[in-house]
């Protein structure tokens, strides 16, 4: 059985952000062309783009009127699914963090997650009580945004997801579970601060184990420096987040304490 050949699209030379788009049909390329050169013209002009997405030619081996076609093209679509990506996020962002905006740092974090959620290494956001990790985890879901990737992503405090996920009548509690474990992206603010049983030991581990061997981006949040943080999580949880994450340390004052005499 012959495989078909690979479709790219170059992102960078077309400039758009990395994402999953309709190609360009022949109508499409027909409604750009309108008064155009005719018929036979378009043709050529279409083969000539599909040699381009099958790798046969450069971007810049293409006509001007080519690239110009292309960019118009994906560009209609990066606008359609930013717009749409952040009215979900702005639908989703409680009020207190509803003004965080991401730095080059959260942007070129989601620029790497639009284009390969599965390689993006997760981050883990550490500091003190107060410094803005929750804040700055919520600008990370707003570049997210901005990237036009379009998921849906879950964010949770540790402590509501133990909440959640504790085991009652009339509720699957194991698809609840599956829900979140298989989330695209989740944030999970917070980790380590809920009291430490068994159950949420084994449900810790469970839930990241999963994330950890199938590649599944995490953005978590943590009051305990990484000492601390390998006691109270447990050797097993404390290894895969290594591995896993990249680490960032914000470091200042209690931001809540500024308003209070």
């Amino acid at each position: 059985m012959n495989q078909q050949p690979k479709l790219t699209i170059d992102f960078a030379g077309l400039e758009i952000p990395p994402g999953n788009y309709a190609l360009p049909t022949l109508p499409d390329l027909r409604a750009y062309a309108f008064g155009g050169d005719g018929e036979r013209a378009l043709d050529d002009d279409y083969q000539r783009i599909e040699r381009h997405f099958m790798g046969d030619l450069a971007l810049s081996e293409l006509e001007a009127d080519d690239v110009r076609f292309l960019r118009a093209h994906f560009g209609e679509q990066v606008t359609e699914q930013r717009g749409q990506a952040l009215d979900y996020f702005e639908a989703k962002v409680p009020r207190r963090f509803a003004a965080a905006h991401p730095d080059e740092q959260a942007t070129a974090w989601a620029e790497q997650f639009a284009a390969d959620r599965h390689a993006v290494k997760s981050l883990l956001l550490i500091g003190p009580t107060g410094v803005g990790k929750t804040h700055c985890a919520w600008s990370v879901l707003r570049a997210v945004a901005e990237s036009g990737t379009q998921l849906r992503w879950q964010m949770h405090t540790a402590a509501d997801l133990y909440a959640h996920l504790r085991p009652r009548d009339g509720e699957d509690s194991h698809n609840t579970f599956q829900r979140v474990a298989d989330a695209h992206l989740l944030v999970l603010d917070d980790l380590g601060a809920s009291k430490w049983t068994e159950w949420v030991e084994e449900i810790t581990y469970r839930l990241i184990n999963h994330r950890y061997e199938e590649c599944l981006p995490s953005v978590f949040t943590s009051n305990l420096p990484p000492a601390k943080l390998r006691d109270a999580l447990g050797e097993r949880v404390a290894s895969r987040l290594t591995e896993m994450c990249d680490r960032i340390v914000l470091k200042g004052d209690d931001r809540r304490k500024g308003g209070v005499a």
